[in-house]
């Protein structure tokens, strides 16, 4: 912590606050079961995103591998923005699939373990 830290009197003071707070039970149960939710939009767009066949990303990761090399060798900025084109969404597919494989409730057992741990 950088600068100097509280006076008993802030300690008391702050102590007091969070006590205030803690004695709110709809306050106390929203704040620890607080997390990031993801509009209803953007996971319908994650979900079909992910359900793209594996077969079509690696056509285009091959194809993006093929533009790569020809861009390469071609030097010329079309090959560059082509190769861009099939890249980009062939990641940002893979990235999808990969964000919906993880286990959601791995990010709650990881700080459970840490409280329990401590």
């Amino acid at each position: 912590m950088d600068g100097p830290g509280l006076s008993s009197r802030e300690r008391r003071i702050l102590a007091e606050i969070e006590g205030d707070l803690r004695a709110d039970p709809g306050l106390d149960r929203r704040l620890r079961t607080m997390r990031c939710v993801l509009p209803v939009r953007a996971v319908r767009v994650l979900d079909s995103a992910a359900r793209v066949p594996a077969t079509v990303l690696v056509a285009m990761a091959s194809l993006s591998l093929g533009l790569l090399m020809l861009s390469a060798t071609v030097h010329t900025p079309a090959a560059l923005a082509l190769f861009a084109a099939v890249w980009l969404p062939s990641v940002l597919l893979l990235l999808a699939r990969l964000a919906r494989r993880r286990p959601r409730h791995a990010v709650q057992q990881g700080r459970s373990d840490r409280v329990d741990g401590d």
